[in-house]
């Protein structure tokens, strides 16, 4: 493996290209908006795994659905999911909403929370961190949103779309992958960078390829991230395919799946047939017992 050091000027450079390749397909600039510091929370409920005119569409969904926050607060989980059911996990977004009204409320009796814009970024951030159900996507993205904060929000199809570009190393954890790209993104950069690749991680069309596709190479990470640029066009492209002991895999546990599935049904077929045939020979020795006990009467 190459012992060459990757310097946040060679992730940035790289990330600079991504970008200018990004908004080839998804526009160039982060879609405008007057969200309150509570929509805003509410909006990265809604964004977390999702693409951002799905999550809009979720929010207005779900802020059409009750007369007001009040009347959401005091609704059951059941009832607080019928909004979210056009994105993944609606229960668990339910419940990160609901538990969000309810923290915030008991804390002063309304739903504003503009004074948050005020706060430093530990205050922010403890502020937050109080929800107890809010995921470390979540509370970034309001604080990037909100604060203007230096930070780019990651999540598990970020994270996998990052390593599958080659943008970020194989063994890339969620905390790492956001100071990394952090440290290669400029501040004034993140938002539009973030909107870019989380479309790109949660559109549809890319989705079920990339959960396919195995990272590159890691002999030469230096190459891999050079390379970067050149996978993501041949994925927009779909030229990028699961490499071919991949697809080999999965055709064979395909096989011994349906082979598996079978199986059992000749078993069964059989200890069905044993068993019909002994139950059949222990009648007719009954019969004949009960013939021979007749007879010596």
């Amino acid at each position: 493996m190459s012992t060459t050091r990757i310097k946040a000027s060679d992730r940035t450079k790289v990330c600079q290209q991504i970008v200018t390749e990004l908004k080839k397909k998804y526009g160039s600039r982060v879609p405008k908006s007057d969200r309150t510091v509570l929509d805003s929370l509410l909006f990265a409920i809604c964004l977390e795994g999702a693409p951002h005119n799905d999550a809009e569409a979720a929010l207005v969904n779900f802020q059409e659905s009750f007369f007001d926050y009040n009347e959401a607060r005091v609704s059951s989980i059941t009832e607080l999911q019928k909004a979210f059911v056009e994105l993944s996990e609606p229960e668990w977004r339910a419940m990160r909403v609901r538990e969000s009204l309810q923290i915030i409320f008991e804390g002063r009796y309304s739903y504003d929370i503009e004074d948050f814009r005020k706060k430093n970024l530990d205050a922010a951030e403890k502020y937050l961190n109080n929800i107890k159900s809010l995921t470390p996507f979540v509370i970034d993205y309001t604080m990037m949103s909100t604060l203007g904060s230096h930070i780019v929000p990651v999540n598990d199809s970020i994270l996998k779309c990052s390593i599958v570009l080659g943008l970020l190393p194989a063994e890339t954890d969620m905390a790492s992958a956001g100071d990394q790209l952090k440290a290669a993104v400029r501040k004034a950069d993140s938002p539009l960078f973030f909107h870019l690749i989380n479309e790109l991680a949660n559109d549809p069309e890319y989705t079920t390829l990339t959960a396919e596709l195995d990272p590159p190479e890691q002999e030469d990470q230096m190459a891999v991230l050079k390379h970067s640029v050149s996978r993501l066009k041949e994925l927009l492209t779909g030229k990028l395919k699961p490499s071919p002991k991949l697809a080999k895999k999965s055709a064979s546990s395909s096989k011994a799946d349906a082979s598996a599935a079978k199986a059992p049904k000749k078993k069964t077929t059989k200890k069905s047939t044993k068993t019909s045939t002994k139950k059949k020979t222990a009648s007719r020795s009954s019969k004949k017992t009960a013939k021979k006990s007749t007879k010596k009467k």
